[in-house]
């Protein structure tokens, strides 16, 4: 054990390590159940002020809880014990005269279940729970318009980052990333998980990314054991420091599976074309990136999945926990829309987002659609609190304000916008806003970044083959690691007085390889799936 005074040492030695990897498994989503104005969380019993691309249970309404979802007759996810519900805004092409139409998807959709431990604030062990029926929470913000973060992270793996917020890492958890699988015997690149932070201009997206746009969007996995976090959905959760992996903050000693959504849209299909990309909650810049999530498992199964599903390949065919479906991608919602829904056209051509949600591009806060007509459920989770957490669900030990902004970008933090119900006289108004935003909107310089350089993974650092005791290696299904035990001789002061001379093991943790897992058919190595 080492002395107290050499604190300085234990630290630069746990720097060493990388978030420990269980295992995970992709949750694939062949089509969606629906695209319509409906949230939940955000809007319950009412309209809410954007449209939603929703994958999940059938059940899915604007008042759905767990036990609804779990009555669902049909569920557009691969997994029959799965009804959960998993909804994001959908990605819209603004042409130059502000009509709108939806940038298809490139099916499956993704949920990816990441069994990811790490460690409680006073140095814990943290084992992964599984989701409790009813679990309810939402990544990201509707109203973030700007960035305290400079650039794209230089690699997935360049944490872990203490020294940041809550807000600053769940501004890391958004990925939009180039897709180009190599055409005209020129070589493929593949950008790492949750590379860029914010949606490219469309020419860049145009010169670049042939095969279109990954969406990505990671959840908090650390939990203080409420069942919900109150008006925004969020204060009972955080993210650990490395974003997807890593250490809780205080507050948060309970570990949930890292949920992370990805969705590859079909933005090659517009190349050529003139005009914006925008998302549906009229969000052009990408910082407004957000996803809902309410839990719906048959009883015991997610459980049984947490600690059994152990493949590293990620296929949810590998796990006997489950029972697959068959022609998920044909289930739809079974209830019908609200009336004022009904006949919305919510895939396009038409001359506006749908319900009039206005295109904000900041960087001030954006302000709720005006055609949000519900409010935040606040803890209407259609369950009880499991077994060891706390009842309530509207506060936290240690809140979160989603809401936070870089000051230094002129924008001044604010409240969650109570909900603006429009009487729908001012929707000319706000086509007419459409056209000029199309007309004269410039993304954040941040939103346009250079074309990344694809590099070769790091080398890994020289060793003494003497002092190696033992070599395993790990993967997390998109990196391997090389994991070398050496024994070294350290000599630590105390007092001005030399300590005994003790030896310490550490690992000198590195990446043998950084090919992503997102298009691998199986295994490793940087192989692409062809769709």
């Amino acid at each position: 054990m080492l002395p107290k005074n050499s604190g300085h040492l234990a630290s630069a030695t746990l720097a060493l390590f990388t978030p420990t990897i269980n295992a995970f498994w992709r949750l694939e989503c062949d089509g969606s159940v629906g695209l319509a104005r409906l949230d939940p969380l955000m809007d319950f019993d009412g309209l809410s002020g954007h449209v939603h691309t929703i994958k999940g249970g059938s059940a899915f309404t604007a008042t759905s809880t767990a036990d609804d979802l779990l009555n669902s007759k049909c569920q557009s996810c691969g997994v029959a014990q799965d009804k959960s519900a998993y909804w994001t805004p959908p990605l819209y092409f603004m042409a130059d005269d502000g009509t709108m139409t939806v940038v298809p998807e490139k099916p499956p959709f993704k949920a990816y279940y990441e069994l990811n431990t790490g460690m409680t604030s006073d140095g814990k062990q943290q084992t992964v729970e599984a989701f409790p029926k009813g679990f309810q929470m939402i990544a990201g913000s509707n109203y973030r318009r700007n960035t305290s973060l400079s650039g794209p992270d230089p690699s997935t793996y360049v944490g872990p980052f203490t020294d940041e917020d809550n807000a600053q890492r769940e501004e890391r958890a958004i990925g939009f990333n180039c897709m180009n699988y190599g055409h005209n015997g020129s070589p493929a690149k593949d950008e790492p998980t949750l590379y860029r932070h914010s949606l490219p201009e469309k020419s860049w997206l145009d010169s670049n990314c042939p095969d279109g746009l990954r969406l990505e969007l990671e959840f908090p996995s650390c939990w203080n054991g409420n069942m919900d976090g109150g008006e925004q959905h969020k204060s009972h959760v955080a993210y650990p420091n490395w974003i997807n992996g890593g250490d809780c903050p205080a507050g948060f000693d309970r570990r949930l599976p890292a949920l992370m959504y990805e969705t590859i849209v079909a933005t090659d299909s517009f190349i050529g074309k003139s005009g914006k990309f925008v998302l549906g909650n009229g969000d052009p810049t990408g910082y407004g990136y957000h996803g809902d999530f309410i839990a719906a498992w048959d009883d015991g199964v997610l459980e049984k999945a947490v600690s059994q599903c152990t493949d590293m390949g990620g296929q949810m065919r590998s796990c006997g926990v489950f029972e697959l479906t068959e022609n998920s991608g044909s289930c739809t919602l079974e209830n019908p829309l609200p009336s004022e829904l009904k006949d919305e056209n919510t895939e396009g051509p038409m001359q506006g987002l749908p319900g009039g949600c206005e295109i904000q591009s900041g960087p001030e806060q954006a302000k709720k659609g005006k055609g949000a007509t519900g409010k935040s459920s606040g803890g209407k989770s259609g369950s009880s609190s499991p077994s060891g957490s706390s009842s309530s669900s509207s506060s936290s030990s240690s809140s979160h304000d989603d809401q936070k902004v870089d000051k230094s970008k002129g924008a001044s933090p604010a409240a969650a916008p109570a909900a603006d119900v429009d009487d729908k006289k001012a929707e000319g108004a706000v086509f007419a806003q459409n056209k000029k935003e199309a007309a004269n909107y410039e993304a954040p310089a941040a939103a346009e970044p250079a074309a990344p350089a694809i590099t070769s993974p790091p080398a890994a650092p020289v060793i003494d083959a003497a002092d190696v005791v033992a070599t395993s290696y790990t993967t997390d299904g998109r990196i391997v690691y090389e994991n070398k035990v050496v024994v070294k001789e350290i000599t630590v002061t105390e007092g001005g007085a030399k300590a005994k001379r003790t030896p310490e093991a550490h690992a000198e943790n590195h990446k043998r390889h950084a090919h992503r897992h997102h298009h691998m058919k199986h295994g490793i190595g940087g192989r692409r799936m062809q769709r």
